[in-house]
């Protein structure tokens, strides 16, 4: 969304929704923000019971080679701050309400239910949807839901999975809670039911191969018109690819601390009294989420044959204004001064993050040094190793102390450090040269939405440009997530920085001449370990639009090059031709941003590596570029494998692809109980004939309305 759509809000009726809250000045908001809430006195949550809990694997039903977890969904309450608990009567529960997965019978906590699966040993999950009937979020009927408007729809992606499509947990493979209604909703894809159990029973199991190397992935809510929604909710974790003897071998150690950033909004009564009207049995300190689109805040159709908006509507993107890492609200942890890893993942719904290590002011507790304005960097090093798709093939320096003393120094990419929403970065930080007894905060100045950005979606102290002011040592604030409380001790963490060269192949590539940045060395293929693959000869060409919709509302759709019915070259997804992928073949993909904000698309199925980034003019776009200067290759950070990928506007982003087969054979045998093998066959699309899996942008309001389209592979 652009600055100038997308300005700062000056007054607001609320109209029919009853809400009108005021800001600085007088002036009126229906965009509500969380009450105060000290920041740095909870813990950072690590992984165990009473932090978050991971999953143990059943090893007998289905044999010692397949991890097998029974898998719950459910409802229920956490304190996130204690000041989250306050204003409730005497007979209320305590703690913000979510979603979220446990082990069957297993106690539920935020980000609960993490995996830690083992290479080349599968995993088959059986998810019990124990959703309510009514969404704890406002739900919005009006948008692309063509099989259901369920309230209790959930399904499971592994999000970078190399997977099954079956087992991808796409958007119309969900399943409701049994107890009100029918289960299962897979009206345009066909059956899901493609799994027998040990009794020869069909089931909606899913079945993850895990033959990809070692990586941070995630698995959350992937269904139809309500994804949004469920993540925001809680529904998502982690699931973590570990070859121990690998990270070993590389001086790792153990798999790193995991740090999951997210931003929300807790509802306070006395901003928005309205809330509870829209939502049923909120109490004070639930998620707050949107529910009226602002045509003060968000750019209206023009057209008079537009739709009444509905309340609750959907609307184009989120920001929240306070922070969570860990699924606690302001974290501290304590370190020493020496070198820890961490594995980053951005579950914000459509907040980028530009990261930083910074000081901490002693004289201004909770709050970055400034000097002439700007936070005193930390004098950390940091280092990137890997990404979303694994190990780098070489490790990136994001940071260095070298220069004045006491002052840390950000080198490449610039800017020093982006992570869209769900890149998962794997750095290590070392922290030898931080004086004991000092702080070190991480820190966030990525504009909102990115790269434009809005005033009042930058929560910091100082500010003047959102709607109440923020005090020291307290949110809402954006800009400070967590705080490293540096202690002198004796160094027990032994990490070090690896060489990675040859751990995780990646196709060989050399300069584009013409074009700038990096191009596929096809010479070079036949020597490397993708020898195999065919590389095809054509060139997919796509776009990223905006339009309105039939409401006159803001929505993002997918498309290529060709016109589209109705003008500009996005199509909805139900209807949308598929793109397509061939197994065991090489594509190149161009993607044209015809936006005015940065997208991080996401491709499931396969990964991908940048070849480069090339400015052409959007205006009067035809669909043959005009190129305003050479493209660049991508960051040192980003030069591997990636499946999730920034796409800035007024740029062409050119990917290779990598089409791998999840399941070669076409099939999985499940032992029987009473003796033998029943043999599974992977069906096919009903409506395709492929295994049909999906490609969109991960800001989830956009991938909901209508960022999002088939990919049929064969």
């Amino acid at each position: 969304m652009s600055a100038t759509r997308r300005d700062f809000i000056k007054v607001t009726a609320a109209g029919t929704a009853g809400m009108m809250v005021l800001g600085r000045a007088g002036q009126a908001y229906a965009f509500s923000w969380s009450k105060p809430l000290q920041k740095f006195i909870m813990p950072l949550q690590g992984l165990g019971a009473s932090g978050i809990p991971t999953l143990t694997p059943d090893n007998a039903t289905f044999g010692a080679g397949v991890d097998y977890y029974k898998i719950q969904l459910n409802a229920f309450r956490q304190t996130l701050h204690p000041t989250l608990d306050l204003g409730r009567l005497g007979t209320d529960p305590l703690g913000t309400r979510l979603y979220g997965y446990a082990g069957l019978g297993g106690t539920h906590r935020h980000l609960g239910g993490l995996i830690i699966a083992r290479k080349g040993q599968p995993v088959r999950i059986n998810l019990t949807n124990n959703l309510p009937f009514t969404h704890i979020l406002p739900f919005d009927g009006s948008i692309p839901m063509p099989d259901s408007l369920r309230q209790d729809r959930a399904a499971v992606h592994l999000h970078g999975g190399l997977v099954p499509w079956a087992s991808d947990g796409g958007p119309f493979h969900w399943i409701g809670n049994a107890s009100n209604g029918a289960a299962v909703g897979t009206s345009l894809l066909g059956s899901g039911a493609w799994l027998k159990d040990n009794l020869g029973n069909a089931t909606y199991d899913y079945w993850y191969p895990n033959n990809q190397a070692s990586r941070l992935m995630w698995y959350h809510d992937h269904a139809i018109g309500i994804t949004r929604l469920n993540a925001y909710a809680g529904a998502a974790t982690g699931y973590l690819i570990y070859e121990a003897g690998l990270e070993t071998s590389l001086g790792l150690g153990g798999p790193g601390t995991p740090l999951v950033v997210q931003d929300k909004v807790f509802w306070d009564p006395m901003v928005d009294p309205g809330y509870s009207g829209i939502i049923t049995a909120a109490l004070p300190g639930d998620l707050w989420y949107p529910y009226l689109y602002e045509k003060a805040r968000w750019k209206v159709s023009n057209a008079k044959k537009a739709l009444p908006t509905p309340i609750p509507s959907c609307i184009p993107e989120f920001f929240g204004d306070t922070m969570l890492v860990n699924g606690t609200v302001y974290p501290y942890v304590q370190v020493t001064r020496e070198k820890f890893r961490f594995r980053l993942l951005n579950a914000c719904n459509a907040r980028f993050l530009s990261l930083r290590f910074v000081m901490e002011d002693v004289l201004v507790p909770g709050e970055p040094q400034l000097v002439k304005g700007l936070p005193v960097a930390a004098p950390v090093e940091v280092v990137q190793i890997g990404t979303e798709g694994g190990f780098l093939p070489a490790p990136a320096q994001l940071f260095t102390s070298a220069g004045l003393p006491g002052t840390g120094a950000p080198l490449a990419p610039n800017p020093p450090f982006l992570v869209t929403t769900a890149e998962r970065p794997d750095i290590i930080v070392d922290f030898s040269l931080v004086p004991a007894g000092f702080n070190v905060l991480l820190y966030n100045d990525a504009p909102a939405p990115y790269p434009a950005g809005a005033p009042d979606t930058d929560w910091f102290f100082g500010s003047k440009k959102t709607p109440v002011a923020t005090t020291a040592g307290n949110g809402p604030n954006t800009r400070t997530l967590m705080q490293f409380r540096v202690v002198a001790a004796t160094p027990s963490n032994l990490v070090q920085v690896p060489v990675l060269t040859g751990v995780v192949p990646v196709l060989p590539t050399k300069a584009d001449a013409f074009n700038g940045g990096l191009m596929l060395d096809t010479a070079a293929l036949p020597l490397s370990p993708f020898a195999s693959y065919l590389v095809l000869p054509n060139t997919q060409e796509l776009t990223l639009n905006e339009t309105f919709d039939a409401n006159g509302r803001l929505i993002q759709l997918l498309g290529t090059t060709a016109p589209a019915v109705g003008g500009g070259f996005g199509t909805p997804y139900v209807g949308a031709t598929p793109q397509t992928a061939q197994y065991g073949t090489i594509q190149i993909w161009n993607i044209y941003n015809l936006t005015a904000d940065a997208h991080p698309m996401h491709f499931h199925l396969f990964n991908v590596m940048v070849l480069g980034r090339r400015p052409f003019n959007t205006a009067n776009f035809t669909g043959i570029p005009a190129y305003n200067a050479l493209g660049v290759g991508p960051d040192a950070n980003e030069t591997g494998w990636k499946e999730t990928v920034r796409m800035m506007p007024g740029t062409c982003t050119t990917v290779a692809i990598l089409v791998e087969n999840p399941l070669p054979l076409g099939y999985v045998d499940v032992p029987q109980t009473g003796g033998g093998t029943a043999r599974c066959n992977l069906p096919t699309s009903p409506r395709t004939g492929g295994h049909e899996y999906v490609w969109h942008c991960h800001i989830l309001e956009h991938e909901e309305h209508d960022m999002m389209h088939p990919l049929v592979a064969s």
